[in-house]
């Protein structure tokens, strides 16, 4: 019947989907999504609270405020997309190495990112990097797959 049969799948379908999950994509996808998400909160942040320092007393102008969000969306866009470069893509390399999907990559993941952007700072800042960005995408990870 039916069911007997095995599914077959196209060789392009199967190409596309061993493209779509390799950790290159999945890393570049994260860094795109990240900093477009960056540049937009940027936008917002600037549009609320222009940060501008200005010693004279000239007013501000349209120009100023434009040159400050255009500022904040770039230094946003590139921390965002910093951010889902290195979350994404050790995730994903260490799933491949484990061989398993579970919440375990995510924490791991997670120290390893905040663990490293903390270590600038010291070891403490580092130890408490490691397990706040440990327990944050634990977190997410385990609302995403619920």
């Amino acid at each position: 019947g039916l069911l007997s049969k095995p599914i077959s799948i196209n060789p392009a379908e199967k190409k596309i989907e061993q493209i779509a999950e390799s950790c290159a994509f999945k890393g570049g996808m994260a860094t795109v999504i990240g900093g477009a998400m960056g540049v937009f909160f940027g936008l917002f942040t600037a549009a609320i609270d222009p940060n501008m320092t200005s010693i004279s007393d000239k007013p501000q102008t349209a120009r100023d405020v434009y040159k400050e969000m255009l500022s904040r969306s770039k230094s946003y866009g590139k921390s965002f997309a910093f951010l889902g470069l290195a979350l994404s893509g050790s995730e994903c390399v260490i799933e491949s190495y484990r061989a398993r999907s579970d919440l375990k990559n995510s924490l791991y993941s997670g120290c390893l990112v905040g663990g490293g952007m903390g270590l600038r700072a010291g070891v403490v800042p580092g130890c408490l990097g490691c397990a706040g960005f440990a327990a944050f995408s634990a977190a997410i990870d385990f609302y995403m797959k619920s």
